[in-house]
């Protein structure tokens, strides 16, 4: 049975308004000044600068039952029970473009994602590029699935940005491999390395000046490029369906998803156009979009 679209309140593009980011954006990239090219310079200083922004923003962290350093079969992991008994475990990938983003980074969406969904997080530390290039990341994000089979009686699985694709690609795999997950939490997914979609070219343009800043469009656009290259060094390889899940030749039969986007983000519609691929395919599909001020939201439901 194909999957019933119910549209809720009308999502507002930013083509048909001003482009003008949230209040409390535009104060934290006031504050925190441009950060260094990743192309330009050595990867630790991206990865500490990147560390440095996400933690000076983490704020308190939430309380939970119990949080715990885990082998998950070689990859390391930080275990969040909001109350200790529970059964249900999502495995979640940070982002950082595949190329910075740790645990501590992640600790704040982790127990906050423990304590809202009422289910454990295994938040994973997979492996980066430059040094790991894909499938090094990917792999990391199956062992663990796989250990959190083996531990807790239902898995889902997540990641934001970069984790977003690994989430993504990890569910196509369960998929193929006959492996149920409850669901799959995209957040602004990484799902199409073709550079020059419509899209993007139009968005490189259109926010040049983004938050007055000169090169905002040029400049994230020539990052993408970058973090896509490093991850996946091999042209030939980017469209395979574990690297760029929406190339994937269907997706019919894939976990439950939740998408979640930002109207002023280049990933924006990639993710758009996986939530129809799904709803098409009849797989339950939710998508929030978080559009300029106010969110609206779409769910896609068998």
């Amino acid at each position: 049975m194909g999957a019933a679209f119910r549209r809720g309140t009308p999502v507002v593009r930013e083509e048909d308004n001003p482009l003008r980011p949230h209040e409390q954006v535009q104060a934290f990239l006031d504050s925190s000044g441009s950060s260094p090219d990743p192309w330009a310079t050595d990867i630790a200083a991206v990865r500490a600068d990147a560390r440095a922004k996400v933690l000076a923003v983490t704020g308190e962290p939430a309380p939970v039952a119990s949080v715990e350093s885990v082998d998950a079969d070689g990859v390391p992991a930080r275990l969040y029970l909001p109350t200790g008994a529970e059964r249900e475990v999502l495995v979640w990938a940070h982002g950082g473009g595949w190329i910075h983003g740790d645990l501590d980074t992640a600790e704040g969406v982790a127990r906050a994602l423990a304590n809202r969904a009422a289910c454990g997080v295994l938040s994973i530390d997979y492996r980066l590029a430059p040094e790991h290039p894909f499938p090094a990341g990917f792999d990391d994000t199956w062992t663990a699935v796989t250990w959190a089979r083996h531990h807790f009686g239902t898995v889902a699985v997540g990641g934001d940005s970069s984790g977003g694709n690994l989430a993504a690609a990890a569910a196509l795999k369960a998929r193929d491999e006959g492996v149920r997950l409850a669901a799959q939490l995209l957040v602004y997914p990484a799902l199409d390395s073709v550079e020059n979609t419509d899209y993007k070219v139009a968005f490189r343009r259109r926010y040049e000046t983004f938050a007055g800043r000169s090169g905002f469009g040029s400049n994230s656009y020539r990052r993408l490029q970058h973090i896509w290259a490093t991850y996946v060094p091999d042209p030939a390889h980017r469209k395979a369906p574990y690297v760029s899940p929406l190339h994937a030749e269907s997706v019919r039969g894939v976990a439950p998803a939740t998408i979640i986007t930002a109207e002023h983000d280049f990933l924006r519609r990639e993710a758009e156009d996986y939530a129809r691929r799904l709803e098409a395919a009849g797989v339950p599909v939710e998508l929030t979009e978080y559009a300029g001020r106010s969110m609206a939201s779409s769910r896609c439901s068998p």
